[in-house]
């Protein structure tokens, strides 16, 4: 891959290895393990504590099944995708890409222009791209570098301040009135802080070229981040958890989620006058209410392509890289609270839609996918709050062969997402989202109709429906932990 110039600017996660921290981390991780293994072998040898044993081995089997079918599902995926025939873009086409631009610095902005320029270079098709801009300095800037290269044609649309869905229906309509729709034209929806690889675009539009049934193609990622080094383990470690699930679930032609930050669409998928509307105002039906989709443009394309009946393709050897910037007013906690939300709050409100259920027909493990979105968030609390009740009921022998047996699972994990770019605060960062992600999953199920952007100043207003519809949330919150604490706690007394 051709790194890009701004890299220096930012960490570059698979730079992190065998540094100082690197190596003192991997050495306590090893003397952690071997004292619990050592400290809860002879707890088993003296107090022949045999069954607990046998039964955790049960319950991991249970409890890390769907996440083994996944690991092996990605790793024959991977392989069979690198050694299958690598199709590039040819013959007659027409590529249109959209490029919405918000609070990207001068550097950003040029590094995304160079990649967009650097990409489209190997495209032999007709180009169109449009930019929505906020001000300004945006339009020179992206007009000096793009619109210099011939024979690209550029349109700029200033965008009206209400939100990133407003910027992509108004830049959808230009394509629209400008391509004519067919099969052999194609629309990429990429985010202002995304920096393409040369072979990102002639290789999505090489793949859909060869299977008419894939409407849309998504790729992999290297995040650039700047943060501290916790936070760009912790990014890192998103993007190949990422890189497993999308490849597990791109082996069924199906994936959780279309990012905005790249995403190739037929182009008879998007420039319909319907769904330009869809992306426009979209809402969800949910409860008897209808909730307004603020943000989660993305999953709204998602749910067009399985409302369409096409498939959505993965390359795992196809790479962009996003930009992620920790905000400096909060720490890696606040931070990593507030993507989650944002993550999970969209994929809650997508998962829930009808239309995400209708395109699981005949896929039983997509479906179950979105099944498991719904119940993970409950079921990944057992080992805490297992844990927790260990510490507080129990004697500290079982205490100890549970975190150890914890312990053990986090790092086979670690290894099982990274391979080779396995880090040892890895096994950490796991547990540390298992608990933080599903706290934060149950309060955005609850609370659907609760959406903030920070990035794009996007909230919901109160007023007497929203608070109505607070109130039910949080019942239902008390209702169904009190439900989960009450049955964790009956089998725990009933099997000590």
């Amino acid at each position: 891959m051709i790194i890009p110039s701004i890299t220096y600017k930012y960490n570059d996660p698979r730079d992190q290895s065998w540094s100082s921290g690197w190596i003192i981390t991997a050495l306590l991780n090893i003397c952690l393990l071997v004292l619990l293994i050592t400290w809860s072998s002879y707890i088993v040898r003296d107090r022949g504590m045999n069954t607990i044993v046998l039964g955790l081995g049960v319950v991991g089997i249970w409890r890390h099944s769907w996440g083994l079918i996944n690991f092996l599902r990605a790793a024959y995926f991977i392989r069979s995708a690198r050694d299958a025939t690598k199709p590039i873009a040819s013959g007659s086409y027409s590529l249109s890409i959209i490029l919405p631009v918000y609070s990207q610095s001068e550097g950003q902005l040029r590094a995304v222009a160079d990649g967009i320029v650097n990409s489209v270079r190997m495209v032999p098709g007709r180009i169109l791209i449009v930019c929505a801009y906020r001000d300004k300095a945006q339009k020179e800037l992206l007009s000096e570098i793009i619109e210099n290269e011939s024979p690209f044609v550029t349109h700029f649309v200033r965008q009206r301040g209400m939100g990133k869905r407003e910027a992509l229906a108004d830049a959808l309509n230009i394509v629209k009135a400008s391509i004519p729709i067919g099969s052999k034209e194609f629309v990429l929806l990429m985010d202002g802080d995304t920096i393409l690889t040369p072979e990102a675009i002639v290789r999505s539009i090489g793949e859909m070229q060869a299977d008419p049934q894939t409407g849309a193609i998504c790729v992999n990622e290297v995040p650039l981040v700047k943060g501290t080094k916790l936070f760009v383990a912790w990014r890192w470690l998103r993007s190949l958890q990422r890189n497993q699930t999308m490849s597990s679930f791109a082996l069924s032609r199906r994936i959780l989620v279309l990012t905005g930050r790249f995403a190739m669409y037929r182009s008879d998928i998007l420039l319909r006058s319907e769904f330009i509307n869809r992306i426009r105002k979209d809402y969800l039906l949910h409860k008897g209410a209808y909730i307004s989709l603020l943000t989660g443009d993305d999953k709204t394309n998602w749910l067009e392509v399985l409302r369409r009946g096409f498939d959505v393709c993965y390359l795992p050897d196809v790479f962009i890289y996003p930009i992620e910037e920790q905000n400096e007013e909060n720490n890696f906690v606040k931070e990593t609270i507030a993507l989650t939300r944002r993550y999970s709050g969209n994929m809650a409100r997508a998962n829930l839609h009808i239309d995400a259920w209708r395109g699981a027909a005949g896929k039983l493990h997509f479906k179950y996918g979105l099944l498991d979105q719904r119940v993970s968030m409950w079921t990944s609390l057992l080992t805490p709050v297992t844990l927790v009740m260990l510490i507080l009921f129990d004697d500290f022998d079982i205490f100890i062969l549970f975190l150890t047996y914890t312990f053990i699972i986090k790092n086979l994990q670690a290894i099982a997402f990274s391979g080779s770019d396995y880090n040892p605060v890895f096994p950490y960062l796991i547990f540390y989202n298992q608990v933080m992600t599903s706290l934060v999953k149950i309060f955005t199920f609850a609370f659907l109709h609760r959406q903030k952007w920070n990035n794009q100043n996007i909230s919901v207003a109160d007023n007497p429906g929203m608070l109505a519809l607070d109130k039910n949330a949080r019942l239902s919150i008390l209702t169904r932990s009190g439900l989960f604490v009450t049955f964790i706690t009956l089998v725990y007394f009933v099997f000590r």
